[in-house]
């Protein structure tokens, strides 16, 4: 985007003086300094950048919507219902998973490969039948996990356990020939030739009734690191039984969407074990940061299955960036003494999707609270922000002396960095700009200049652009280009 042209004429607007009857201490104008610095300051504007036309307004953001997908943690999940007795209603048996089945996950969800693309992000919401969860594969996983299931409204329930109850069969063991894994080993690999010589997994299956309907049903990993990340983790989880306090587990939701440790895989191959009529729902999971999601690989069958749906949140705003001037010299037009983003008509937006269609089920839309967030400082005296009716200072963040992301001593701008956290706005009104600052001069508090959002005609302190508009850097004025045509 460039940045729209202003329009001078090759005049400009005379003030005129009107004098009035008045007192002695009338003459005594304690505003007197400052007003001289920014009458001093629009001379020096107009001689760099020409006259300004007397219809010229300084307001070049065109308020176009913005869609954000924010970054936040795990999913939030309701405890309660302690009087919902988990175990009193689910009930273990066992299924075996053939060879085709594991040299499919084997072949289509390699280690170390990056798998997201086999599968969708999801949650689940409970059906009104029974269910059955059972996992089908595990692959090589260096750190120890626990698989949760978590029910909105009654709480929490640990399904399984790395390597738990799981065996397996090589080619020429006999029918009830089975190698147990052992908990929290590794999983199903290459034979000492380098083949995958697995020919089937008997694997714990747990069946759930009675569950509240509708309730939103999510996943989660429980995951056990050492400290230098390649050691196996049940020694973290051995130590954190004695130490509770010490190697605390990671919980990877499958309901966080910007960190997606789980996805429904679209094409993975149903196993023969699962009943003819139900459906089935498999799901891969990821320990680490490889995203090959074939650490352990589950399923959930039922008659009918529960029903996956995607769910995307995202947030909308607009945005107006201030470029500001603070009067530390009146021949500087850099306009980055403050640059600041101020975010307005914000709103989260949540969608849900069928998973399989594609199909749009519902939106929500909730609004939230404005807010600014601080990009560049570029002045050497303390300042007050106020936006709307919420001020922020500068001394309460970083060294007034100091100027901040503006190219000075040669580093490099980072467009993308924030001073302190993005602060809540309220009270601000953007299609007047209420925006202003409060320099104080090297004089003290005495020499306190406040700047408003310029008014039409006059010349500018401020300016409003979009976000897509970057500053300039120290000591480099805007360039005339910007201001004639």
């Amino acid at each position: 985007m460039s940045f729209k042209k202003l329009i001078y004429v090759g005049s400009m607007a005379i003030m005129g003086l009107t004098f009035t009857a008045c007192s002695h201490d009338d003459f005594i104008d304690e505003n007197a300094p400052v007003n001289n610095v920014k009458a001093e300051y629009a001379a020096n504007f107009v001689k760099k950048y020409g006259a300004i036309a007397p219809n010229q307004t300084w307001d070049f953001s065109t308020s176009e919507t913005i869609y954000h997908i924010p970054s936040h943690g795990s999913a939030i999940r309701t405890r309660g219902g302690e009087s919902f007795n988990f175990a009193a209603n689910t009930s273990e048996s066992s299924i075996i998973v053939e060879k085709s089945v594991l040299e499919w996950m084997y072949t289509n969800m390699p280690k170390g490969k990056n798998n997201q693309g086999m599968g969708k992000a999801f949650y689940m919401t409970v059906p009104n039948n029974p269910f059955t969860i059972a996992p089908i594969y595990q692959g090589c996983a260096s750190y120890y996990w626990e698989l949760w299931m978590c029910v909105d409204g009654i709480g929490e329930y640990k399904i399984w356990s790395k390597g738990e109850n799981f065996s397996y069969q090589d080619l020429g063991d006999g029918a009830d020939d089975w190698t147990e894994l052992g908990v929290g080993q590794d999983g199903l690999a290459k034979d000492k030739n380098g083949k995958f010589s697995h020919e089937a997994v008997k694997a714990p299956a747990y069946t759930f009734t009675n569950l509240p309907v509708g309730n939103t049903m999510s996943f989660y990993l429980k995951v056990w690191k050492n400290g230098n990340g390649y050691e196996l983790g049940w020694d973290a989880y051995q130590d954190n039984l004695i130490h509770p306090n010490q190697n605390k587990p990671l919980t990877y939701f499958s309901t966080d969407i910007d960190n997606c440790r789980m996805i429904s895989l679209t094409q993975a191959q149903r196993p023969a074990a699962v009943p003819e009529g139900y459906d089935v729902t498999i799901i891969g999971c990821e320990d680490g940061t490889d995203k090959d999601f074939e650490d352990l690989v589950f399923m959930v069958y039922g008659k009918p299955v529960p029903p996956t749906e995607r769910v995307e949140e995202s947030e909308k705003y607009k945005v107006k960036r201030y470029f500001m001037e603070d009067l530390g010299t009146t021949d500087d037009f850099d306009f980055n003494d403050v640059v600041v983003d101020v975010q307005y008509d914000r709103k989260k937006v949540t969608i849900k999707y069928d998973n399989t269609t594609g199909e749009e089920l519902g939106r929500i839309e909730e609004s939230l609270p404005d807010q600014a967030i601080v990009r560049a400082t570029g002045g050497t005296m303390d300042f007050t922000l106020t936006i709307g009716n919420t001020t922020w200072t500068k001394s309460e963040h970083k060294n007034p002396a100091e100027m901040w992301n503006t190219g000075w001593g040669g580093v490099a701008i980072n467009y993308d960095a924030v001073l302190g956290e993005p602060f809540e706005v309220t009270g601000f009104n953007a299609d007047l700009n209420t925006i202003s600052v409060s320099v104080v001069g090297n004089e003290g508090p005495s020499s306190v200049k406040t700047i408003t959002f310029p008014k039409t005609g006059e010349a500018p302190m401020i300016l409003a652009v979009d976000p897509s508009i970057n500053w300039m850097k120290e000591r480099q004025s805007i360039p005339n280009t910007w201001f004639t045509e």
